[in-house]
């Protein structure tokens, strides 16, 4: 195996451990936020209404809306479970959408029948689910680019055939 693929698969397996660790680290923080009894915090979201008042009169466009805050902020919960765990599975990697979409399903059911003050919606499972999506296609463009890299070869590495070096009168 030449040295520059070792390497690249080397660097993968690395960015795959540490990956799994984060994976399970956010895991764990989403469980947090989404099991927690109650609803958020009603002060965060009446001083994110308030934000929201004052800043429409300043120009902020008004399809900003505190709906649309917190759909965006679904995506970005879900972002590093697709991007950790479409790096931390290399053979299963494609797993980590279809499972990320049943645990918004899941999270959403228990958050509807089982805690009390809190809604769960499709729209959530929706917003979670892009979130997994993104996170998963931008995992896939990183491996890419590592292992494009890994095949590219300095010319030190890589001469070129002597008679390529000759100069055509």
């Amino acid at each position: 195996m030449p040295r520059q693929i070792r390497s690249t698969e080397l660097q993968l397996r690395r960015l795959r451990v540490v990956s799994a660790v984060l994976l399970v680290t956010f895991g764990l923080v989403v469980a947090i936020i989404t099991f927690w009894p109650g609803p958020p915090s009603p002060d965060g979201q009446r001083a994110l209404r308030e934000f929201l008042l004052q800043a429409y009169t300043r120009g902020l466009p008004r399809w900003i809306t505190f709906n649309r805050i917190e759909a965006g902020a679904n995506v970005l919960m879900f972002m590093p479970i697709g991007f950790f765990g479409a790096l931390a599975l290399a053979r299963a990697r494609w797993l980590v959408v279809p499972t990320a979409v049943c645990a918004s399903a899941a999270i959403e059911t228990v958050q509807a029948v089982r805690i009390p003050g809190r809604v769960g919606t499709p729209n959530d499972v929706i917003a979670n689910s892009l979130g997994a999506l993104l996170g998963y296609l931008l995992a896939v463009m990183v491996i890419a680019i590592i292992r494009s890299r890994g095949r590219q070869r300095p010319a030190a590495d890589n001469p070129l055939p002597r008679d390529a070096l000759a100069v055509e009168s």
